[in-house]
């Protein structure tokens, strides 16, 4: 993981669960550098302007926080929603834990982006995968018999 901050909030990437889904470089490409290093540049847009980006982040690879301890840039986790992205993951939205098969916490809580296209590099979490082999969830494989 990777910390940026400004001086009021900090944005936290986590490359193993993002998605590629774009969200960042379209909504902010001033802050958000594709190919440039630091690809986050925290002085190009509002603290403001930067967590609403950081919010559309449908995996959770962007997160932020608020630097001054009195104040917290989230609140309390809602309950938990999980939608089926046509073709593509599970999205994970608030207060929803996820262990592995040992009871090992992978995530907290959401944003975060699950696998089921079954070919993702990052299981349980979606890599974007999908999109290059195609994935058609309309088709039931067991069905190929």
């Amino acid at each position: 993981m990777k910390e940026y901050s400004n001086g009021d909030i900090t944005v936290i990437w986590n490359p193993e669960k993002c998605i590629h889904a774009r969200e960042c470089i379209m909504g902010l490409p001033r802050v958000f550098r594709r190919g440039e290093t630091p690809w986050i540049d925290m002085q190009a847009a509002s603290s403001e302007e930067i967590k609403a980006v950081v919010d559309r982040c449908p995996s959770g690879a962007l997160t932020c926080r608020k630097d001054q301890p009195s104040a917290e840039v989230g609140g309390s986790s809602p309950a938990a929603k999980i939608t089926v992205k046509k073709n593509g993951p599970l999205l994970v939205e608030g207060g929803c834990q996820l262990r592995d098969s040992e009871g090992k916490v992978l995530a907290e809580e959401g944003p975060y982006a699950l696998c089921r296209c079954g070919s993702s590099g990052k299981k349980p979490f979606c890599d974007g995968t999908h999109i290059k082999i195609g994935f058609d969830d309309t088709k039931d494989e067991k069905a190929k018999d």
